[in-house]
């Protein structure tokens, strides 16, 4: 079985500024006996993922936010008070650019203003972002030079697991700039579905297992899953947990140190 390491290094100042930090490299009793890991994933800061917040704390697990910093606040997506409770609740607030821009379409000068902006928002909000995730997927090698150069460690694209050939994610990832997924959930993903996502890569080595959700609500938006379906998969993971299938965040995947926030 594979046997995985895990660098520890999310340190969260809720009160200000998070300083650059060095990685402190323990193991994971729980990565170390697993092949298959899930990460439960949330793109765009909508206002409706904060219901998650109670679902994942009553089953003592953790997912990852990423967030576009230019909108938090609005009638639609969750406030900065929010985002500090995912954050204090043990969940991961990454970036995804101010404005929830392509970043296949921008010269690198806009890249970087969107990029490092956003980190650096995200920053002077008491958050520490090391995981990054591409805008519609939207990415090229000059997208993924002003990810890393903005100091992140690691960045989503939306697809790449198509299960048939490819059912996961390779831990550590194949490139940490171009992390594959399966498709992301829409209204018409059933449960069976994204379990499927899951039990896939079970049956197929493990790996890396990233499922991507936008909106939490009843068919509220055609990239959305309702409340029912999201807390009947997180008790379903819960469960898989004694068979050695667990939920870890983007960051305690990837692992990797904090690095200082860049200027655009």
């Amino acid at each position: 079985m594979r046997r995985f390491r895990y660098l520890w290094a999310l340190p969260v100042a809720l009160g200000g500024l998070v300083a650059a930090a060095t990685a402190v490299v323990t193991a994971s009793p729980a990565a170390a006996a697993t092949s298959t890991v899930v990460t439960l994933q949330f793109d765009d800061g909508n206002a409706d993922q904060y219901s998650t917040l109670a679902v994942l704390n009553a089953h003592g697990m953790h997912a990852t936010y990423y967030v576009n910093s230019g909108p938090v606040g609005d009638a639609d997506h969750m406030s900065w008070a929010q985002l500090t409770d995912l954050a204090a609740a043990g969940n991961e607030i990454a970036g995804h650019t101010i404005t929830h821009a392509n970043l296949k379409k921008l010269k690198t000068g806009p890249a970087r203003q969107e990029v490092c902006g956003d980190r650096v928002a995200l920053f002077d909000h008491g958050f520490a972002p090391v995981s990054f995730a591409y805008p519609f997927g939207g990415f090229d090698a000059a997208a993924k030079q002003v990810v890393a150069a903005c100091g992140y460690n690691s960045a989503r694209g939306v697809s790449g697991v198509d299960g048939r050939r490819t059912f996961a994610e390779t831990i550590p990832p194949a490139d940490a700039y171009a992390t594959r997924t399966p498709a992301n959930v829409k209204s018409g993903t059933s449960l069976a579905a994204i379990q499927a996502y899951v039990t896939g890569a079970e049956q197929h080595g493990g790996g890396w297992v990233q499922i991507v959700f936008h909106h939490v609500c009843d068919r509220c938006d055609a990239y959305s899953v309702t409340s029912a379906d999201f807390t009947a998969l997180v008790e379903w993971l819960a469960a898989r947990a004694a068979t050695g299938t667990v939920v870890r965040t983007t960051a305690e995947v990837i692992g990797g140190p904090v690095l200082p926030p860049v200027a655009p």
